[in-house]
């Protein structure tokens, strides 16, 4: 683990596995970098993966889904050559708006969990909605919104061994509650505009993931693939946390990627 600094404050870095990392993977909402760790030993590739804003040990303020995007950018920077990006949920917004934007340090991109954006009808709508959950974070704490969260079957970790559960739930149990109130309101799915139209123009190789189980997440999936004339990759039986429930099958499609 290491600090680097970037542009827009200290960016907190996790590294999984031996030798130079291969991969950048962003972590999705309530988790921080660490979460990746299973998935470089189940696939023998070295992952790094930082905290984003409002999450684990990172430093960057104000917490927005540009500040994350350039903190991110300049990461990618340090990079002999551009490397494989992968974001889960949240991540994956992340790093769709950094493909997006600097799309000559990302040399390909996988999407898990993902969406390519929301209508601005439907935008205002989630922003008032998040508004009102990154209150209740702030006025109950982490623990007890965590426990919350996890209770949600669409994110719960139910499927999964007790002890990959427990060491998820402590993870997450990591963050501050101002922290998650921040992320959910800077870098949330009212954070950025519906990028579907931009989505087939992406130079690099591209896939789109997700759990069988998660039906809008699928449908997701399968609508950003058909822009670019492909098949997203559904994984049976995953529900939206595909990381930690398939990650054998994340892991072939990273090697796929990288072998090419």
């Amino acid at each position: 683990m290491s600090e680097m600094a970037t542009r827009q404050g200290g960016l907190w870095v996790r590294t999984h596995g031996p030798g130079p990392a291969q991969v950048v993977a962003l972590h999705g909402f309530t988790q921080h970098g660490g979460m990746f760790e299973h998935l470089a030993a189940v696939s023998g590739i070295t992952i790094a993966a930082p905290d984003l804003p409002g999450h684990g040990r990172t430093q960057v303020d104000p917490v927005t889904i540009g500040t994350a995007v350039d903190a991110v950018s300049d990461l990618l920077a340090t990079f002999p050559e551009p490397p494989l990006v992968l974001g889960y949920s949240q991540g994956g917004r992340v790093a769709l708006q950094v493909a997006l934007t600097r799309s000559d340090l990302v040399g390909a991109l996988v999407l898990v969990s993902a969406s390519a954006g929301l209508s601005e009808r439907a935008r205002q709508l989630r922003r008032a909605a998040d508004e009102g959950l990154a209150d209740r974070i702030e006025r109950i704490g982490t623990e007890r919104f965590i426990n919350e969260w996890l209770a949600n079957p669409l994110v719960a970790t139910n499927s999964v061994a007790p002890e990959l559960r427990e060491a998820d739930r402590l993870m997450r149990l990591t963050n501050s509650a101002d922290g998650l109130a921040a992320a959910l309101r800077g870098m949330g799915q009212a954070a950025v505009a519906n990028s579907s139209e931009r989505i087939p123009a992406l130079p690099m190789p591209v896939v789109f993931m997700a759990g069988t189980e998660d039906e809008g997440y699928s449908n997701h999936a399968a609508e950003m693939a058909a822009g670019r004339n492909e098949r997203p990759v559904l994984i049976d039986g995953a529900s939206h946390n595909v990381i930690l429930e398939a990650p054998e099958a994340v892991a072939r499609v990273i090697n796929e990627l990288l072998t090419k």
